[in-house]
């Protein structure tokens, strides 16, 4: 590519606000991915300093670096900083925020401010995280996946754990709103002629892995929030000792623990399917089954959770299954391994740096996958599990395969992010470093596993056959992080210093290659043409592509030419002041770190961060998105807003169902409902209230009958009756608990009727406001006239109604389970 795909001058103009309140309020997807980027690295060097210092503590025999409460306290923490604070977020949120619209042709995200809140969210539940130290007493103890009763307060006194679980309710919710951005942007702003298929792999592999956060996040969430009110509020969800049960939670947790990894691995999939072909000059072998087998791993993934409870004494017909599903997950990760193989094969292989990362990638993973397969035979697993051989298996999948693909996506991506390469020379003795340090910090771990060392002990007596294997395995530790400060200083130097780099320098083929290095604020001057999953190299064969297009029927105003001809076709130029900023982003995440301060503190300022949230949602949704209006290029079904809700809903649905499902577990569980000397639940009432509440839902879809035929009077008459009866149905709820004859804290059922139809009211809550914005929207649609529509007035409508009936679905449920059964 040559600079002719923008004047000079273009993009100049194109580099938009400078300073540092132009990053804080930006909303424009590249500044945001780099936030991420720059963000996700600074919680990974923590987490890094608290690994040197376990490799550190066990570098030889009863040692005292740390003690053993601050040990636990470290090894905890770093698992969950190398897990939500930086695998996840560098991926999902960075370099995919970053590269996601520039591969498929758009401008931007499709909710901008939306992905701005993300960013937020995801920074400040980091800061509320590591503040535990300070404020909580002690950070996370309990290891990253806290067994109860370890997290009862009995064993666990101090706030780190509770400090945690709001935390990572944070992140989650980072996560999920970022996962519904990133499925409809890839929805609905494709370029013309990008089919799904013809996008590139890690477009897919983010658009798969969206689906996975979306069904996988609220199981933790709810098991969060259990957890949260056992400690804060008495409830009793894991308590044995008054009728909890603490295997829910490792169902819980294990339902988004085991998809959680192919959360952190499938976007490296799709990396190194960008990095393969591009280093080995050949198309990607078998893209096809590629793309087939990252969707087979994502459905699994589901599937196996019950894999790491094969020590909980479930049953064997569990168990089988599980080890079924296991293995029969091996098969589609085997079939990558031998596509990367294949390209390679005959190809005209150049050893740079991304391509040093994505050997060293296959070579760790199969060592991890094979190993993981020796998990899935629960006798075997019997035996390791707890041991330091599941240690060694899990660094192999996430640190030789997960931050290997990061790597190498860095050091591919780094020259069109910044515009410079990253050195070579310290790019290979980064890898240099990283690759024996790795070797040696990780395999000895398998050999301690069969040794018999446990997990987690933060000490061990001399002369017991593990003292050589744990001094390699912490000298291998030392290196790595030697490795790590290399590229550190390489991203230093290089933002500094680096060499500059052309539009395309590696001669790569996918979309984001086909602008400027940096690109500029809306990416494209105009719309692309997409004809295969090559494109550059279609258009560097403009004959071929054109006579390929040329029986295709395509508008006349796109230009099939590379570069293109007129580059104000589609799009206009970009204007120096052309990317957008909004400062509701950064105080939606400011509300919501005020209502979390005030959840671990007191409820006054949780009320008062939900006040200012709510304030900040009205700003939100009254004033539109004055951004650069993105087209969409397909007749849809739903508009942006009203995908992002379906999809929100689908979500919410599996929080709402694993809330059903422990109450139901917990009931079977007790064998006696009520329990011995609890009333029962009054059934007239709550069919009254169900009636009411169904009603309300029929009156939300008048609402939007009328709203799409133009009669604004009468949307707003029946949006006034569909909120009548939603406050009616919560002074329903409210008369109910007053009357209920058991407390919130009292045992099992209050814990689990107040959960479950609180949640639900609050639901209603939101409902409820979303109807009051949609009644002060429509005059302005009204104003407008209905030749003119006002999209984000018809998006806020669909959204509102979808929501709605999604209140009353759910209550039919929660009618059908409390109080019919």
């Amino acid at each position: 590519m040559s600079d002719a795909t923008l004047t000079a001058d273009l993009v100049h103009a194109a580099d938009g606000p400078r300073g540092l309140w132009s990053w804080i309020t930006t909303t424009n997807h590249k500044r945001i991915g780099l936030l991420y980027i720059g963000t996700s690295i600074v919680y990974f060097l923590v987490a890094v300093g608290f690994a040197m210092l376990m490799r550190a503590q066990l570098l030889g025999p009863s040692r005292s670096v740390v003690s053993a409460e601050r040990y636990n306290q470290i090894f905890s923490m770093h698992a969950t900083a190398m897990i939500f604070l930086f695998a996840m977020p560098i991926l999902g949120g960075g370099l995919a925020n970053y590269l996601i619209p520039l591969m498929i042709g758009a401008r931007d995200m499709a909710f901008p401010r939306l992905n701005a809140l993300s960013y937020w969210l995801f920074a400040f539940g980091g800061l509320l995280l590591f503040s535990s130290f300070i404020f909580g007493g002690g950070g996370l103890d309990t290891g990253w996946y806290s067994y109860s009763p370890l997290t009862a307060v009995a064993f666990s006194p101090h706030d780190g754990v509770t400090f945690w679980t709001v935390a990572i309710i944070m992140v989650g919710a980072s996560s999920v709103l970022g996962a519904v951005n990133f499925i409809v942007t890839m929805m609905k702003l494709r370029a013309p002629g990008m089919t799904f298929f013809r996008m590139p792999l890690f477009a897919l592999a983010t658009y798969i892995n969206s689906f996975l956060i979306l069904y996988a996040i609220p199981s933790l969430t709810a098991a969060l929030i259990m957890l949260y009110l056992d400690r804060k509020h008495g409830t009793v969800f894991f308590d044995a000792l008054r009728g909890g049960d603490p295997v829910i939670w490792a169902h819980l947790f294990w339902f988004f623990g085991h998809p959680e990894v192919y959360v952190l691995i499938l976007p490296a999939f799709g990396i190194l399917s960008e990095v393969t072909p591009v280093f080995s000059r050949k198309p990607l072998f078998g893209r096809n089954s590629m793309i087939l087998m990252i969707g087979i791993i994502g459905l699994l993934s589901f599937g196996v959770w019950g894999h790491h409870m094969f020590t909980f004494g479930l049953p064997s017909s569990f168990d089988v299954a599980m080890a079924a599903t296991s293995m029969l997950i091996a098969v589609p990760t085997g079939v990558k391994i031998f596509n990367w193989l294949a390209t390679m094969w005959g190809g005209s292989l150049r050893f740079d740096t991304p391509l040093l990362f994505v050997a060293g990638f296959i070579g760790f993973f199969v060592i991890g996958g094979l190993t993981g397969v020796m998990l899935a035979a629960y006798p075997f697993d019997w035996q390791a599990n707890g041991t330091y051989f599941l240690v060694g298996h899990l660094h192999n999948v996430l640190f030789g395969g997960t931050l290997f693909g990061v790597f190498a996506g860095l050091y591919y991506w780094f020259p069109k992010m910044t515009g410079h390469f990253l050195n070579d020379r310290l790019g290979k003795l980064h890898f240099w470093l990283i690759f024996p340090g790795a070797l040696l910090t990780f395999l000895p771990m398998y050999a301690l596993g069969l040794l018999g060392m446990p997990r987690r002990v933060y000490t061990y007596a001399p002369n017991r056959a593990w003292d050589i294997l744990n001094a390699i395995s912490s000298l291998g530790g030392f290196l790595i992080g030697v490795a790590i400060l290399v590229f550190v200083v390489n991203i230093v130097v290089s933002l500094r210093d680096g060499k500059p780099a052309p539009d395309n320098p590696w001669g790569a083929w996918t979309l984001e290659w086909a602008t400027t290095s940096p690109p500029p604020v809306s990416n494209f001057v105009t719309l692309p043409l997409v004809t295969s999953e090559r494109p550059i190299w279609d258009w560097e064969h403009a004959a071929v592509a054109t006579a390929s297009a040329g029986a295709q029927s395509y508008p006349p105003e796109i230009d099939l030419s590379y570069p293109p001809s007129d580059v104000s076709v589609v799009y206009p130029i970009v204007e120096p002041d052309a990317e957008q900023t909004s400062v509701l982003p950064l105080m939606a995440g400011v509300s919501l770190l005020i209502v979390a301060i005030g959840l671990l503190s007191s409820l006054w300022i949780a009320a008062a961060g939900a006040v200012l949230l709510i304030d900040v949602m009205v700003r939100w949704a009254w004033f539109p998105w004055s951004g650069p209006d993105v087209p969409f290029l397909s007749n849809e079904r739903f508009s942006a807003r009203g995908a992002g809700m379906v999809l929100f809903i689908g979500s919410e649905s599996i929080f709402f169902g694993v809330l059903i499902y422990s109450y139901l577990h917990l009931r079977i569980h007790l064998g006696v409902w009520p329990p011995p000397g609890v009333p029962g639940l009054g059934l007239k009432l709550a069919g009254v209230n169900t009636v009411v509440l169904l009603s309300s839902g029929v009156a939300a879809g008048w609402a939007l009958k009328a709203f799409r035929k133009g009669l604004m009077p009468r949307c707003r008459r029946w949006i006034l009756v569909t909120m009548l009866l939603g406050v009616g149905f919560l002074g329903g709820q409210v008369w109910e608990y007053t009357h209920a004859g058991f407390s919130f804290s009292g045992g099992l059922m209050g814990s689990t009727f107040f959960t479950l139809t609180g949640f639900h009211g609050g639901h209603v809550t939101a409902g409820l406001l979303l109807m009051a914005f949609m009644f002060i929207r429509s005059f302005r649609q009204e104003k407008m006239g209905a030749a003119s529509p006002d999209k984000g007035t018809t998006g806020l409508m669909e959204a509102g109604t979808y929501y709605w009936h999604f209140v009353d679905a759910v209550w039919v449920v929660l009618f059908s389970v409390l109080y019919l059964l």
